[in-house]
């Protein structure tokens, strides 16, 4: 039987994801690609600060993706008010953090041993007409830098923001103490922003990540421009004593440097959710990952959610190989994600602002109850339950 034609457009962890899991059933003919091959994605610049949590993880396992090596387990969540802390609830399930660029440039390279081809190439819009006629389905992975097919907006998402909240900075340091006690702090200052720390593996052992979450023009927004990789951590550094000195302490003024001359990023991220099908011509493209689902990261749901959907993408077709790929399979696609990802996102969104009544009840509880602080950090690992908790103070769960 002459195998139907599957073309995923991206190497993300959405298109990654989904080429592992349809390789299994072995009934497709699987092209990836993308602009950067596995040497690009590794020796480039940082692209993103995630971790990873359970279901992500159990996601890699089920479909055999390839072992990436070491990873840094992360096991609580501190939360931080300027300087002091707040609450730090322990996760009941494994979560790790690790150099993205070492985690895909890894699953890259393990494509051809599973029988995916891999090209490299850059795509635009006006490449779509060309794919459908040598493809049976197209899915647009291409993360925060697409999407390149026309998907619509979803009108769903409550105060959905109309420009971004939040100007981010990232990097990966080397030259300050670590703490060992595999906890990631999510230090908070009122309406000026958030700074994330967190221990990550890279090839050259652990560092610490920080993400710098900057309300725009506030005093917390103090770097500017992209002026190479000296030049961010001497303003990472001085964000950390101006605001931040009780991490900025552990600097050792002599060694503080980037792991690496690409370690770091500057972006600015406007959230939104496109509704994940569309046709080229008589060919449906469908989206996945951030390509149609993007979001500040201030919640830590990039990857996890890009997981979470090649996954449910992938449950899809392999419910029925045979099936025809058309607008009605775009709508049951859509169907599956559409409740996770619209509640992930206004989640996410509201979390930019000032905590709700039922959520600052339940932080508030945290810091006088373990089993409460316990239950709370659970919530970054299950969007929809946090969602339920943070809009209508619904109970958690044990």
């Amino acid at each position: 039987m002459e195998k139907r034609k599957i073309t995923i457009i991206g190497a993300g962890i959405g298109g990654l994801t989904l080429a592992y899991a349809l390789a299994r059933c072995g009934r497709f003919d699987i092209t990836v690609i993308s602009a950067k091959d596995a040497d690009d994605v590794r020796n480039g610049r940082l692209l993103s600060t995630q971790g990873h949590f359970e279901r992500l993880l159990k996601t890699e396992q089920r479909h055999e993706m390839p072992d990436y090596g070491e990873a840094y387990d992360f096991k609580s969540i501190e939360l931080m008010m300027e300087g002091r802390s707040l609450f730090k609830g322990n996760l009941n399930e494994r979560a790790i953090s690790m150099d993205q660029r070492l985690y895909l440039s890894t699953m890259i390279n393990g494509l051809a041993a599973k029988g995916i081809a891999f090209v490299k190439r850059r795509l635009h819009g006006d490449d779509l007409t060309e794919l459908t006629e040598q493809s049976d389905l197209i899915i647009d992975c291409t993360g925060k830098i697409g999407p390149i097919a026309p998907f619509t907006v979803s009108n769903e998402v409550c105060n959905a923001p109309t420009a971004p909240l939040r100007v981010i900075s990232a990097g990966i340091f080397r030259g300050i103490k670590w703490k060992s006690d595999h906890t990631m702090r999510y230090n908070i200052i009122p309406g000026l922003g958030e700074l994330f720390e967190m221990v990550t593996a890279t090839h050259g052992g652990p560092a610490v990540q920080f993400l710098l979450e900057a309300v725009p023009s506030s005093p917390l927004d103090l770097i500017r421009g992209d002026n190479g990789p000296a030049a961010f951590a001497e303003q990472f550094k001085h964000v950390l004593q101006d605001h931040f000195p009780h991490i900025h302490e552990r600097i050792d003024g002599q060694s503080f440097r980037l792991a690496d001359d690409n370690a770091y990023l500057r972006t600015a991220i406007k959230p939104v959710v496109r509704i994940p099908y569309t046709t080229i011509g008589s060919k449906l493209v469908l989206g996945c990952g951030d390509s149609v689902v993007i979001n500040d990261p201030i919640t830590g749901q990039g990857a996890n959610c890009a997981s979470y959907c090649a996954d449910m993408l992938y449950e899809a077709i392999a419910e029925d190989v045979e099936q025809e790929w058309d607008q009605a399979f775009g709508e049951r696609y859509w169907q599956r994600i559409r409740n996770y990802v619209i509640r992930m996102s206004e989640w996410s969104n509201a979390m930019m602002g000032p905590p709700s009544a039922h959520f600052g009840a339940l932080m508030e509880q945290a810091s006088k109850d373990q089993r409460a602080a316990d239950q709370l950090v659970q919530l970054f690992s299950d969007p929809v339950q946090a969602h339920a908790a943070f809009f209508t103070g619904v109970a958690l769960s044990n």
